[in-house]
């Protein structure tokens, strides 16, 4: 399951991507627009910046940028920042078949693998798209 945290870590991103070449964002205009609790977006603007995704200016125009082309980015990204390399939990310790391996694990397994695949495969840049646009889009 991927977190509320990952979840508002990408509206960020994908919110100073459509700013993008205007000049910092401010943390309370991204929260204001994205819904987000403007002290727990800043928590997360920090992950970001230590990622190396935005930068920060202080003073009274700082705000946030992407330093990071947002074709260069993808969703998985931006997960593993806030879930690290897992998004399914292990399976529970059921009766262990030889080797040590849950005889059903694969299927987790082959989920995760999926699912890992799927967001590497999605640009911030195609989702910068989608919210300049105003559409809702579906990927396939």
């Amino acid at each position: 399951m991927i977190s509320l945290k990952a979840q508002y870590g990408l509206k960020a991103i994908v919110a100073l991507a459509v700013y993008h070449g205007k000049g910092p964002l401010q943390a309370k205009e991204i929260a204001s627009s994205q819904s987000i609790p403007v002290r727990y977006l800043e928590l997360l603007l920090s992950q970001l910046r230590r990622a190396r995704l935005v930068s920060a200016t202080r003073g009274k125009n700082g705000g946030y940028v992407l330093v990071k082309e947002a074709a260069k980015i993808t969703v998985w990204d931006i997960v593993a920042i806030f879930e690290g390399k897992v998004i399914f939990a292990q399976p529970p310790e059921v009766k262990r078949g030889e080797g040590g391996k849950d005889k059903i694990s694969f299927v987790w397994e082959e989920a995760e693998k999926r699912v890992v695949d799927y967001l590497k495969s999605v640009k911030i840049s195609e989702l910068q798209k989608i919210a300049q646009s105003g559409k809702q889009m579906y990927f396939i």
